[in-house]
């Protein structure tokens, strides 16, 4: 826990920054509060527009937009029929994600526990090199193809469907956040 201090004045500095999404804040705060725990990265869960020039190809990847609220579709459909790049664009819905270093083993169990029971099911270890580190993350997911070769292939119906469930998803997030960080003060 070495690098606990370190890591708590990174995340000061990037949260007076504006670089840390709102809605994890007191996530975070729980989880620094607690002596076998700190946290290394997170994101709250968001719904972006991402063009790639291939599948899987992150590295030449670009943000077109990006919130961690709700959106409105029209803004959506509005930037979808602005965009004139020439690569696939995808509509995205991540969940939220959290990186833990945790003291030992049985912390890390005991915070994968609480996760799963929050409804982060596919929280796990996910790092053993030099840190036991556990990721919390849930199941809300989304990716959409929805510009290929300078051609829209939903309809303006269909991509208002899509952003509805993508809000949805975004409020299936903020309740699982809720009730993670209930369980995390009474741990």
């Amino acid at each position: 826990m070495k690098d606990k201090s370190r890591y708590l004045e990174d995340l000061k500095r990037v949260i007076q920054e504006g670089e840390v999404d709102l809605r994890i804040i007191d996530t975070l705060n729980i989880l620094n509060s607690k002596e076998n725990y700190y946290t290394t990265s997170s994101c709250a869960g968001r719904i972006i527009l991402i063009e790639l020039e291939e599948i899987g190809g992150k590295k030449e990847s670009n943000f077109i937009f990006k919130s961690h609220e709700k959106v409105d579709y029209k803004n959506i459909w509005r930037i979808i029929n602005e965009y004139t790049g020439n690569k696939m664009l995808f509509l995205i819905v991540n969940s939220s994600i959290i990186h833990v270093v945790c003291k030992d083993l049985e912390s890390a169990k005991r915070l994968i526990n609480i996760s799963k029971e929050s409804g982060f099911k596919y929280s796990s270890i996910f790092s053993f090199t030099d840190k036991i580190i556990v990721e919390i993350r849930s199941t809300e997911k989304m990716d959409v193809p929805i510009v290929k070769d300078g051609k829209i292939y939903p309809s303006e119906e269909y991509v208002m469907m899509l952003v509805e469930i993508a809000n949805q998803l975004i409020d299936r997030i903020k309740k699982k956040i809720e009730t993670l960080n209930e369980n995390l003060r009474e741990m």
